[in-house]
Protein backbone atom coordinates (compact mmCIF):
# COMPACT_ATOMS: atom_id res chain seq x y z
CA UNK A 1 0.00 0.00 0.00
CA UNK A 2 1.04 3.44 -0.93
CA UNK A 3 0.08 5.90 1.96
CA UNK A 4 2.35 7.20 3.60
CA UNK A 5 1.73 7.97 7.98
CA UNK A 6 4.12 10.80 9.56
CA UNK A 7 7.63 8.69 9.94
CA UNK A 8 9.43 9.06 13.41
CA UNK A 9 12.84 8.86 13.84
CA UNK A 10 13.81 4.91 15.20
CA UNK A 11 15.20 4.92 18.93
CA UNK A 12 18.46 4.18 20.07
CA UNK A 13 19.37 2.52 23.23
CA UNK A 14 20.76 5.85 24.52
CA UNK A 15 17.38 8.21 24.10
CA UNK A 16 15.55 8.84 26.83
CA UNK A 17 11.92 6.98 27.48
CA UNK A 18 9.63 8.80 25.75
CA UNK A 19 6.90 7.66 28.50
CA UNK A 20 8.46 7.07 31.96
CA UNK A 21 6.60 5.63 34.92
CA UNK A 22 8.33 5.84 38.37
CA UNK A 23 7.48 4.39 41.41
CA UNK A 24 3.79 4.58 40.56
CA UNK A 25 1.06 4.50 43.06
CA UNK A 26 -2.95 4.34 42.38
CA UNK A 27 -5.09 3.90 45.25
CA UNK A 28 -8.94 4.59 44.94
CA UNK A 29 -11.47 5.45 47.53
CA UNK A 30 -14.73 3.69 47.14
CA UNK A 31 -18.19 4.63 49.31
CA UNK A 32 -17.15 1.03 51.47
CA UNK A 33 -13.25 1.04 51.44
CA UNK A 34 -9.88 1.76 49.73
CA UNK A 35 -8.44 0.27 47.09
CA UNK A 36 -4.70 -0.27 45.78
CA UNK A 37 -4.65 -0.58 42.33
CA UNK A 38 -1.01 -0.41 41.85
CA UNK A 39 1.76 0.03 43.97
CA UNK A 40 5.42 0.94 43.31
CA UNK A 41 5.25 0.12 39.40
CA UNK A 42 8.20 1.52 37.16
CA UNK A 43 8.10 1.05 33.69
CA UNK A 44 10.18 2.65 30.06
CA UNK A 45 8.96 2.68 26.91
CA UNK A 46 10.95 4.08 23.94
CA UNK A 47 10.21 5.44 20.79
CA UNK A 48 9.38 2.86 18.46
CA UNK A 49 8.61 0.30 21.45
CA UNK A 50 5.52 -1.97 21.05
CA UNK A 51 4.45 -2.77 24.60
CA UNK A 52 2.03 -5.21 25.62
CA UNK A 53 0.93 -5.26 29.18
CA UNK A 54 -0.78 -8.73 29.98
CA UNK A 55 -2.05 -9.79 33.73
CA UNK A 56 -4.90 -11.76 35.20
CA UNK A 57 -7.73 -9.56 35.50
CA UNK A 58 -8.13 -6.52 38.16
CA UNK A 59 -4.24 -6.32 38.28
CA UNK A 60 -4.55 -2.51 37.09
CA UNK A 61 -3.52 -2.90 33.51
CA UNK A 62 -6.01 -0.17 32.34
CA UNK A 63 -5.26 1.60 35.25
CA UNK A 64 -1.45 2.31 34.45
CA UNK A 65 -2.51 2.63 30.66
CA UNK A 66 -5.05 5.70 31.78
CA UNK A 67 -2.17 6.94 33.87
CA UNK A 68 -0.50 6.99 30.78
CA UNK A 69 -3.21 8.59 28.86
CA UNK A 70 -3.33 11.04 32.02
CA UNK A 71 -6.91 10.30 32.43
CA UNK A 72 -5.96 8.89 35.98
CA UNK A 73 -3.42 11.13 38.11
CA UNK A 74 -1.12 8.85 40.51
CA UNK A 75 -1.41 8.87 44.08
CA UNK A 76 2.15 8.43 44.74
CA UNK A 77 4.99 8.21 41.71
CA UNK A 78 5.02 10.26 38.44
CA UNK A 79 4.53 9.34 34.97
CA UNK A 80 6.24 11.38 32.03
CA UNK A 81 6.33 12.34 28.46
CA UNK A 82 9.95 13.06 26.88
CA UNK A 83 10.74 14.29 30.61
CA UNK A 84 7.43 16.48 31.28
CA UNK A 85 5.31 15.34 33.69
CA UNK A 86 1.63 13.61 32.86
CA UNK A 87 -0.82 15.75 34.47
CA UNK A 88 -3.73 15.41 32.14
CA UNK A 89 -4.95 14.85 28.73
CA UNK A 90 -2.26 15.36 26.02
CA UNK A 91 -2.49 16.75 22.03
CA UNK A 92 1.04 14.02 21.40
CA UNK A 93 -1.12 10.63 23.17
CA UNK A 94 -3.89 8.48 21.45
CA UNK A 95 -6.16 6.41 22.87
CA UNK A 96 -8.71 3.10 21.61
CA UNK A 97 -10.79 2.12 23.93
CA UNK A 98 -12.29 -1.63 24.14
CA UNK A 99 -15.74 -0.99 22.32
CA UNK A 100 -15.15 1.77 19.41
CA UNK A 101 -17.65 4.36 21.10
CA UNK A 102 -18.75 6.00 17.47
CA UNK A 103 -21.47 8.48 17.71
CA UNK A 104 -24.47 6.14 15.74
CA UNK A 105 -25.68 9.53 14.08
CA UNK A 106 -22.17 10.52 12.54
CA UNK A 107 -20.57 8.45 9.87
CA UNK A 108 -17.48 6.52 9.80
CA UNK A 109 -15.65 10.02 8.20
CA UNK A 110 -17.76 12.30 10.91
CA UNK A 111 -16.87 10.27 13.89
CA UNK A 112 -13.08 10.20 12.82
CA UNK A 113 -13.30 14.40 11.99
CA UNK A 114 -14.58 14.72 15.66
CA UNK A 115 -11.15 14.29 16.82
CA UNK A 116 -10.20 17.86 14.94
CA UNK A 117 -12.92 19.38 16.04
CA UNK A 118 -12.68 18.60 19.58
CA UNK A 119 -9.18 19.59 19.25
CA UNK A 120 -9.02 22.56 17.04
CA UNK A 121 -7.41 21.50 14.10
CA UNK A 122 -7.12 22.73 10.24
CA UNK A 123 -10.05 21.43 8.90
CA UNK A 124 -8.40 20.80 5.23
CA UNK A 125 -5.68 19.41 6.78
CA UNK A 126 -7.81 17.13 9.11
CA UNK A 127 -9.61 15.75 6.13
CA UNK A 128 -6.72 14.80 4.25
CA UNK A 129 -5.36 13.12 6.95
CA UNK A 130 -8.86 11.23 7.78
CA UNK A 131 -8.55 9.57 3.32
CA UNK A 132 -5.06 8.61 4.12
CA UNK A 133 -5.91 7.14 7.25
CA UNK A 134 -9.04 5.68 5.66
CA UNK A 135 -7.11 4.15 3.23
CA UNK A 136 -4.55 2.62 5.01
CA UNK A 137 -7.43 0.70 6.69
CA UNK A 138 -8.92 -0.05 3.71
CA UNK A 139 -12.45 1.93 4.88
CA UNK A 140 -12.23 4.40 1.92
CA UNK A 141 -15.76 2.61 0.56
CA UNK A 142 -17.41 2.74 4.06
CA UNK A 143 -16.28 6.07 4.99
CA UNK A 144 -20.46 7.65 4.29
CA UNK A 145 -21.73 4.63 6.73
CA UNK A 146 -23.02 4.54 9.91
CA UNK A 147 -21.68 2.52 12.68
CA UNK A 148 -24.72 0.00 12.83
CA UNK A 149 -24.02 -0.44 8.77
CA UNK A 150 -20.53 -1.84 10.14
CA UNK A 151 -19.26 -5.16 11.27
CA UNK A 152 -17.20 -4.84 15.00
CA UNK A 153 -13.93 -5.15 13.63
CA UNK A 154 -14.58 -2.28 10.91
CA UNK A 155 -16.19 -0.15 13.90
CA UNK A 156 -12.88 -0.52 15.59
CA UNK A 157 -10.80 0.13 12.69
CA UNK A 158 -12.74 3.53 12.75
CA UNK A 159 -12.14 4.01 16.25
CA UNK A 160 -8.10 3.49 15.25
CA UNK A 161 -8.38 6.07 12.53
CA UNK A 162 -10.14 8.63 14.91
CA UNK A 163 -7.07 7.99 17.91
CA UNK A 164 -4.26 8.59 15.21
CA UNK A 165 -6.48 11.82 13.20
CA UNK A 166 -3.66 14.08 15.36
CA UNK A 167 -0.24 11.95 14.97
CA UNK A 168 -0.04 11.57 18.47
CA UNK A 169 3.47 10.77 19.39
CA UNK A 170 2.05 7.55 21.34
CA UNK A 171 -0.85 5.24 20.86
CA UNK A 172 -2.78 3.66 23.88
CA UNK A 173 -4.79 0.73 23.27
CA UNK A 174 -7.18 -0.55 25.86
CA UNK A 175 -7.87 -4.74 24.62
CA UNK A 176 -8.91 -3.11 21.90
CA UNK A 177 -9.52 -6.41 20.08
CA UNK A 178 -11.32 -8.18 23.07
CA UNK A 179 -14.78 -8.73 21.85
CA UNK A 180 -14.08 -9.72 18.66
CA UNK A 181 -14.69 -12.97 17.22
CA UNK A 182 -11.20 -14.84 16.64
CA UNK A 183 -10.70 -14.68 13.04
CA UNK A 184 -11.56 -11.07 12.69
CA UNK A 185 -8.80 -10.46 16.12
CA UNK A 186 -6.04 -11.90 13.67
CA UNK A 187 -6.76 -10.10 10.62
CA UNK A 188 -6.58 -6.65 12.82
CA UNK A 189 -3.54 -7.96 14.81
CA UNK A 190 -1.70 -8.09 10.98
CA UNK A 191 -3.00 -4.59 10.09
CA UNK A 192 -1.76 -3.40 13.32
CA UNK A 193 1.59 -4.87 13.10
CA UNK A 194 1.62 -3.46 9.18
CA UNK A 195 0.65 -0.14 10.32
CA UNK A 196 3.09 -0.34 13.27
CA UNK A 197 5.49 -1.07 11.52
CA UNK A 198 5.60 1.19 8.20
CA UNK A 199 5.04 3.97 10.73
CA UNK A 200 7.82 3.51 13.82
CA UNK A 201 4.75 4.50 16.28
CA UNK A 202 5.35 4.13 20.21
CA UNK A 203 2.65 1.68 21.15
CA UNK A 204 1.09 0.00 24.39
CA UNK A 205 -1.24 -1.96 24.32
CA UNK A 206 -3.23 -4.12 27.22
CA UNK A 207 -4.61 -7.43 26.19
CA UNK A 208 -5.63 -10.97 27.85
CA UNK A 209 -4.38 -12.70 25.07
CA UNK A 210 -0.85 -13.68 25.28
CA UNK A 211 -0.43 -14.84 21.80
CA UNK A 212 -1.56 -11.51 20.51
CA UNK A 213 0.90 -10.07 22.83
CA UNK A 214 3.86 -12.09 21.55
CA UNK A 215 2.48 -12.01 17.96
CA UNK A 216 2.56 -7.64 18.12
CA UNK A 217 5.14 -6.58 20.94
CA UNK A 218 8.47 -5.74 20.74
CA UNK A 219 8.12 -6.10 24.98
CA UNK A 220 5.94 -8.12 27.14
CA UNK A 221 5.51 -6.81 30.31
CA UNK A 222 3.85 -9.23 32.42
CA UNK A 223 1.63 -7.56 35.44
CA UNK A 224 0.65 -9.35 38.93
CA UNK A 225 -2.53 -9.21 40.91
CA UNK A 226 -3.66 -6.13 43.27
CA UNK A 227 -1.89 -4.08 44.12
CA UNK A 228 -0.97 -4.20 40.75
CA UNK A 229 3.22 -4.68 40.32
CA UNK A 230 5.36 -5.64 37.38
CA UNK A 231 6.39 -9.61 37.68
CA UNK A 232 8.73 -9.16 34.72
CA UNK A 233 9.42 -8.19 31.09
CA UNK A 234 10.75 -10.19 28.27
CA UNK A 235 12.27 -8.90 25.01
CA UNK A 236 10.34 -10.77 22.03
CA UNK A 237 13.15 -11.35 19.53
CA UNK A 238 11.47 -11.29 16.56
CA UNK A 239 11.78 -9.65 13.09
CA UNK A 240 10.24 -6.09 13.36
CA UNK A 241 8.25 -7.44 10.04
CA UNK A 242 6.03 -10.04 10.92
CA UNK A 243 3.90 -12.75 9.25
CA UNK A 244 1.19 -14.01 11.20
CA UNK A 245 1.58 -17.82 10.12
CA UNK A 246 5.38 -17.48 10.06
CA UNK A 247 5.64 -15.87 13.52
CA UNK A 248 3.58 -18.44 14.74
CA UNK A 249 5.54 -21.08 14.44
CA UNK A 250 8.69 -19.49 15.15
CA UNK A 251 10.78 -21.17 18.62
CA UNK A 252 10.95 -17.70 19.50
CA UNK A 253 7.45 -16.60 19.93
CA UNK A 254 6.87 -20.17 21.57
CA UNK A 255 9.98 -19.69 23.91
CA UNK A 256 8.32 -16.07 25.44
CA UNK A 257 4.97 -17.47 25.04
CA UNK A 258 5.62 -20.11 27.80
CA UNK A 259 7.52 -17.85 29.74
CA UNK A 260 4.81 -15.46 29.83
CA UNK A 261 1.78 -17.98 30.47
CA UNK A 262 4.13 -20.14 33.37
CA UNK A 263 4.28 -16.56 35.13
CA UNK A 264 0.87 -15.92 34.60
CA UNK A 265 -0.24 -19.35 35.85
CA UNK A 266 1.58 -17.79 39.29
CA UNK A 267 -0.06 -14.26 39.16
CA UNK A 268 -2.87 -14.59 41.64
CA UNK A 269 -0.60 -15.23 44.84
CA UNK A 270 2.18 -13.20 43.68
CA UNK A 271 2.69 -10.24 45.35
Amino acid sequence: MSVTVEEREPATMTDTALVDVENVGITFQTRKNTVEALREVDLKVNQGDFVALVGPSGCGKSTLLRSMAGIIQPTTGTVSLRGEEIEGPRQDVGFVFQRPALLPWRDVQRNIMLQAEMRGMDKNQAKARCEELLELTSLTGFKKSLPHELSGGMQQRAALCRALLHSPEILLMDEPFGALDALTREHLNSELQKLWNSTNMTVVLVTHSVAEAVYLATRVVVMGSRPGHIIEEFDVDLPRERDYEATMADPEFHRVAHGVRELLGGAHGNH
